[in-house]
This record gives structure tokens, sequence and C-alpha cells, in this order.
């Protein structure tokens, strides 16, 4: 079921006494699909903020069964269940343990708001031991642990995965499979897409994993069968998540001033190698090397260039500076034939100062044929002057004197009552 399917169902149909669960691979995102997505929609349900829906997870393959059911207590020679302390107990419970502890002498902590809304997010299920999944059965049907009710619609979910072959587990006795509502959580490549790209234009992942998955669809999400190959030759391939963490790796080498999906090929296979596996991490390092290299979307220079792009743009005509003449040439003609909003006037200038000199002049004696009118409306800040004028005047200074450069810095800056500082302004409209 894909993540709109699932979306309609947790918003118009899925009710606080049942249980859900979500079966898919691992690293597809489920858990990260109930901590966003699904506490997003339940608080819509409830009309409360976000911030007052509580996710409470617990990895079961890791639990004792005192972390699910807890512990009890002794009073006048009876005992009382003590959930753990990150259960939502109902007011009730806690109205009679307040009065119990009271009479002996006791103060009692409520740690439920009864207010807010609770989603138990009980992941690995399957992994549990039997003690434990016998432990939950109650949890999972009757939304209580050894009699003490959760809160009222505190929601109960579970993630598991499904293949038997591939994934250690515990199998679900009938009984305890006919508690929970499980759904194939199987979101589509249009959707892991949108995701990626949400989370590069957030600075989040570098942008060269997008760029790859758009071209290699197949490769977000292994066939079963593939998983089950790669399982027993030992291998690794890679998972929705293994591409988002290669992607924020990568985001972080080039925020460190390294961006290694330029550089050494081997160095990024190497690295790639230990979120995607060997073979999908030299397809990778090949597609940077090669298709990135030689693939600028010029769209994107002219609607919306942005810091990555604008660092991938710099790294690309460093490596090849040749490409950036036939690039502007390319881009020029969107230009001309568009009414260019403030946005791409600042874009274009993004664009020249990432280029080479020839690339500059290339680019604006273009323009100037091409749309005269249009090219000298743009031009209207100091810093659009400097841009071209320091591409084609000449900078060298001769007999110790002043350079053909510096004589046009005095000039214009004369005429138009500038500093020199303010030759690097955007925001200062001058006269033609």
């Amino acid at each position: 079921m894909d993540i709109k399917s699932i979306n309609r169902y947790v918003e118009k149909g899925f009710i606080p006494t049942h249980t859900l669960g979500l079966m898919g691979n691992h690293g597809v995102g489920k858990t990260s699909y109930v901590h966003n997505t699904i506490r997003q929609l339940v608080a819509q349900k409830h009309n409360i903020p976000e911030d007052r829906v509580h996710v409470v997870s617990r990895c079961v393959s890791i639990m004792d069964p005192a972390d699910l059911i807890g512990n009890f207590q002794e009073f006048g020679g009876r005992t009382y269940s003590c959930p753990p302390s990150w259960i939502p107990t109902c007011k009730e419970y806690d109205d009679q343990m307040e009065a119990l502890y009271a009479a002996n002498g006791m103060k009692y902590t409520r740690l439920t708001k009864y207010d807010d809304i609770y989603v138990l997010f009980l992941d690995e299920c399957k992994r549990g031991n039997s003690i434990i999944q016998d432990g939950i059965m109650e949890l999972l049907l009757e939304h209580r642990l050894f009699g003490v009710d959760l809160k009222e619609n505190t929601y109960v979910i579970c993630a598991d995965n499904d293949n038997a072959k591939i994934y250690n587990g515990t199998r679900r006795d009938p009984a305890q499979e006919s508690r929970i509502k499980n759904v194939s959580f199987s979101p589509t490549d249009k959707e892991y897409l949108e995701d990626y790209k949400r989370r590069v234009d957030a600075g989040q992942i570098h942008e060269a994993v997008l760029e790859f998955l758009n071209k290699y669809p197949d490769y977000i999400v292994l066939p079963s069968k593939t998983i089950e190959e790669l399982s027993i030759q030992g291998k690794k391939g890679p998972c929705p998540r293994d591409w988002t963490q290669l992607g924020e790796c990568l985001q972080r080498f080039r925020e460190n001033g390294d961006d290694i999906t330029a550089d050494n090929q081997n160095f990024l296979s190497e690295i790639a190698a230990a979120y995607v596996g060997t073979s999908y991490a030299l397809k990778f390092a090949q597609f940077c090397e090669m298709d990135r290299k030689n693939e600028i979307d010029v769209k994107r220079i002219l609607n919306k260039m942005d810091d990555a792009y604008r660092k991938h743009l710099e790294s690309t005509f460093k490596a090849n500076p040749k490409a950036a003449v036939p690039t502007a040439h390319t881009l020029i003609e969107y230009v001309v034939k568009s009414k260019l909003s403030s946005l791409q006037e600042k874009n274009i200038l993004a664009f020249l100062e990432c280029i080479p000199n020839e690339a500059v002049v290339a680019f604006i004696k273009a323009w100037q044929k091409e749309n005269k009118e249009q090219f000298l409306a743009w031009r209207v800040t100091p810093k659009r002057y400097k841009i071209y004028n320091m591409a084609v005047i000449n900078k060298e200074s001769k007999n110790g004197g002043r350079s053909a450069y510096d004589n046009w810095v005095a000039t214009f800056t004369r005429m138009k009552n500038l500093t020199e500082a303010d030759l690097d302004r955007d925001d200062i409209i001058i006269e033609g």
C-alpha cells in the first residue's frame, strides 16, 4: 500500500482501539513514517497542535518482560500492577493509585497528560522473544497491560519485516496475528523521490543522490528476490534509508569544504559502499564522474538556483571549464524568451559568478545581441556592471601605473557617486 493510501486509512478509518501493523523490508521508512506523518495525521484528527501528540517508541527485540509489563507493588497484603513509566495510563487508574498511595503515606506521580494523544509504537515486534510475544497479546487486542487500561485514544502501531526467508524473528501465532490489522508499507518511487527532493531543498542531503535515483529509480527499493540473493552471498544492498544516510554523509563532506562527488571516483565509491554496497556504490560513483559532470540543468539555474546547486556548478566548471561556454549559450536561449522576475535576475548573476571569464563574455555578448533592452534592464546594480567589466577589461598594470580595470573602477564610482565597496552590492539601483 502506498503512502497516500495508508494516510487515507489513518485519517478516516483507523480506530484507536485497533492495532495497526506496518509490514515491509528493512529501511523502507516505517519508523520515520510513524514519528512524522502519522503524528501529523493524528494531530489533525483530534484537532490539536502536533506537539501534543507523543510518539512513544520501543524496540521490542531488546525488551525484557519487565520493560513491557512493569512490576507489582504490595499494599495491605495485596499486590497492584505498576506499568512502566513509558506506558500512558488512563485517568481512572491514576486516580485509584493516587488514593492508594495517599492512604499509605506516599506520593503518587502522574506521568500521563490526559488532554494529549499518544501513539505507542512497537518496532521490530516479531523479533521479541516468546515471553515478550505473550506479554503483548493483551496490549494488542485490549490496549491494556495486566488489567491496566491505556489512556483513551491511545493508538498502538507495530512495525515488522515480513519476509521470513531473510529476517530473523518469531513467527506470530494465529491468535496474535488476528489482533493486528496489517498493511503492506510500500511507498511508490514517486513518493520516495518527492521525499528526497524535500530533503535536498532543506539542505539535508546532497542532490547527487536525488539525481542518481531520478535516473535509476529501481535502486531505491530492491526487489525481495534481489535482497534474498544478496543476503545469501553475505553482501549489502541499498534501501531507502541507506540512500538518505549516504546523502547526509555527502552533504556533510560538502559543508566541510570537501565535495567528494566531484573528486576521486575511487574514494567516492569506497565511502558509498559503506552505505549502499559495493556494486551500487560503483554505479553511483560512475554516475557522478560521467553523467553529473556533463549534465547541467539550465532551467534550474534560471528558476531554482540555490546554494547547493551553485556549489555544484562551481565545482563542475572548476573541473571542466570548457563546459561553461556551451552552458551559457543554452541558458541565454531561455533568458531571452522570458519575462524575468527579480529572482531570475539574481539567479543569472549567481550563475555568472560561477563561470570563468570567457563564458561571462560569451553570455553577455549573446544577450546583448539577442535582447539588448532586456540586458540593459537587468544591468542596473553595481555588482552587475562589475561582473561583466571584470571579464572584459584588462587588469594588468603597465609601467607600474593603474590597469585599465582600475581606471574603469575610478571613473565609474565617481560618475555614479559610489564607493569601491558598493561594487559588490546588488541592492543599489543606479541609472544607465
